[in-house]
């Protein structure tokens, strides 16, 4: 006489277990690495006085980690960013200051530029913390159009620049002179030493003229990045 066997229960709890160390281990591994460095700050903003160049930006950075780490790599976003670091390896706790000089020659406006900069932390995989350095860097003198344009065959009238002096002390545009007789300029002033404006003409659109160079003269040199240059074509 057969016996029947009952079928076996099976505990749904390690099952569940298992199902949820997984997905532990897919949160961890698609979680970002835990950031041990840690910057005083990320963003830094400076206002420049015309004529004047920027002072440095300096950045502190800590070792929070249980590990020691070491800055490898860092990466400024052009040449006109100097970055020099203090220290390379942080034990923990230790610190080091980044202080990065930043050259405005021929920036005006708001200027934003970054660096990147990798260390040897593990899980990071080279992902690089970024730093953002602002600046305000007013212009001496602006110049608004910088370029002013004619059609082809459109009547030949003059058209008009604007120009302001933005600097503490006053200082007076003497002349402007075309680099090609094609286009006729009359320099107009509106405030000694702080606006004027400049006439410019063409002699004939009956054909394209490449762009002309104009170039303004002042009693006083203005500093060593400022633009006196404009510049007029027909096309």
């Amino acid at each position: 006489m057969k016996t029947k066997t009952k079928p076996r229960k099976f505990s749904p709890l390690p099952t569940a277990l298992a199902a949820l160390a997984l997905a532990l281990a897919l949160l961890l591994a698609l979680a970002p690495a835990a950031l041990a460095l840690d910057w005083d700050r990320t963003d830094i903003e400076q206002h420049a006085s015309i004529g004047n160049p920027l002072p440095p930006y300096v950045f502190t950075c800590t070792n929070t980690g249980s590990t020691t780490i070491t800055i490898t790599e860092l990466h400024p976003s052009c040449g006109c960013l100097t970055p020099v670091l203090a220290k390379k390896i942080l034990a923990p706790g230790e610190t080091a200051q980044l202080t990065i000089g930043f050259d405005r020659a021929g920036y005006i406006g708001d200027t934003v530029r970054t660096i990147g900069i990798v260390t040897d932390e593990p899980g990071r995989d080279r992902q690089p913390y970024q730093l953002t350095l602002r600046a305000d860097l007013p212009a001496a003198l602006t110049i608004a159009p910088r370029l002013l344009v004619w059609k082809t065959k459109e009547r030949a009238k003059a058209k008009s620049a604007d120009i302001k002096i933005n600097l503490p002390d006053p200082v007076e545009i003497t002349a402007a002179t075309s680099a090609s007789d094609d286009m006729t300029v009359k320099l107009v002033t509106l405030e000694k030493g702080r606006h004027y404006r400049l006439d410019i003409k063409p002699r004939s659109t009956s054909k394209p003229l490449s762009p002309v160079v104009i170039t303004l003269q002042t009693t006083t040199p203005l500093p060593a990045d400022t633009a006196l240059t404009l510049y007029a074509q027909v096309r």
